[in-house]
């Protein structure tokens, strides 16, 4: 019966000392680079968000096609391990934006792209969580309200671009998240618009944009 009982209490004592380890890491420490978030329902942080922002391309050739030489964009993006050093993005972009060329009437450039990308969250179990990530991702283009052929314009154009940049987003201890970021995105294998030269213009473009969200 003295044996039963001194197991017992040393059972208890195991798991009083490692809840206060537990406490210890997660409450005290939330700079532990651990791979488990126990405050969400995943354990990782599975996240959802939708945003908004302004794009421009770098390119001068796109640039001055450009009225006011910015567009629009929306995003969607789903985000796994959102409190954990290293996350994986997926996420849908629309673009829009009015272009003129020579004397054309205004038209409208429409770009649809999707991509992944890891991202390093530098302070993961922090409410404020800043990180940078880089990936890859296809876009397409058209373009309508205006005679392509007119103006050395393609109708639709396909690519392959490279997302990277750096962010930051807050999480509030309910599950919903705000999220600010900003990107560049390399685009290769271009052919939307000819420079005089017979060169392919740069589409290459930067984004700054917010979003908000939730995790679980």
């Amino acid at each position: 019966m003295l044996g039963k009982l001194v197991g017992a209490a040393a059972g208890l004592a195991l798991v009083a000392s490692t809840a206060n380890a537990d406490d210890y890491i997660y409450n005290e420490h939330p700079d532990t680079y651990r791979w488990y978030e126990p405050g969400l329902t995943t354990g990782f942080g599975l996240g959802v968000q939708l945003g908004g922002g302004v794009t421009g391309f770098t390119g001068s050739t796109m640039r001055d096609s450009v009225n006011g030489d910015v567009g629009g964009l929306w995003d969607v993006r789903v985000i796994l391990g959102t409190h954990l050093p290293l996350a994986f993005e997926a996420a849908y972009l629309g673009q829009s934006a009015q272009i003129s060329t020579f004397d054309a009437p205004t038209g409208t450039l429409l770009g649809s792209t999707a991509e992944g990308d890891l991202r390093w969250n530098i302070l993961p179990h922090y409410l404020f969580t800043p990180y940078i990530f880089g990936g890859a991702g296809y876009q397409h283009y058209s373009v309508s309200g205006v005679r392509v052929a007119d103006v050395g314009l393609s109708s639709t154009d396909n690519l392959v671009e490279f997302p990277m940049g750096l962010g930051v987003s807050w999480r509030d201890p309910s599950g919903f998240t705000a999220d600010l970021r900003g990107t560049y995105r390399q685009t290769i294998d271009q052919h939307l618009v000819e420079n005089p030269n017979g060169t392919a213009a740069d589409l290459s473009w930067w984004e700054a944009s917010a979003s908000v969200g939730y995790e679980f």
